[in-house]
């Protein structure tokens, strides 16, 4: 399997969020939502945004986001059209990219950052820092093979993780229960 380096802006376009003016933030739902870091991973916001707002920040279901402060997460935008904020980042793969392997990818090497990023309070990833990133790249079908494997081992995962959950829940329910 034939792989080489790339750096990142060349396998992709990174859009960088926008700094909306926070005394616009609300928690009315009817207003379109507001994409902060803890959303990234979670797919959801429950920060909306009742200002103007330039279409080009608007994100949709299924678009790959990096949360850049604290844990280095990246996770495609479950919910409705929401605004790109600021240190969040969109990820849009070129020709020739498949973007659930990128998002594998880079999922990796986020993690060795993260792990040798220092911090006093918060860990800060830096547009300099992905912009300069390298991925090695293998052929396209190479890149879906892997994916596809990658994904469907996501979605076992995710999986057990639910069952385990409910097996928690019923564990203390049932502890709960027996105290009566």
């Amino acid at each position: 399997m034939e792989k080489h380096r790339e750096k990142l802006t060349s396998l992709c376009e990174i859009q960088y969020g926008y700094a909306f003016d926070s005394e616009k933030f609300s928690n009315n739902n009817a207003y379109i939502p507001l994409v902060r870091i803890r959303d990234v991973k979670r797919g959801f916001s429950e920060t909306f945004y009742s200002g103007e707002y330039p279409e080009e920040y608007v994100l949709h279901a299924g678009d790959i986001l990096i949360g850049m402060d604290g844990e280095f997460n990246i996770a495609r935008w479950k919910s409705r059209n929401a605004l790109l904020n600021q240190r969040v980042c969109k990820i849009t793969t070129k020709k020739g990219i498949d973007d659930e392997y990128l998002r594998f990818a880079l999922a990796k090497e986020l993690k060795k950052i993260e792990n040798r990023t220092a911090f006093a309070t918060v860990k800060h990833l830096s547009a300099k820092e992905l912009n300069k990133l390298e991925l090695e790249i293998p052929s396209y079908e190479n890149q879906k093979l892997n994916s596809e494997v990658l994904t469907k081992l996501e979605k076992i995962i995710c999986f057990y993780e639910r069952q385990l959950k409910q097996l928690n829940q019923l564990i203390k329910s049932r502890l709960c229960f027996d105290d009566f």
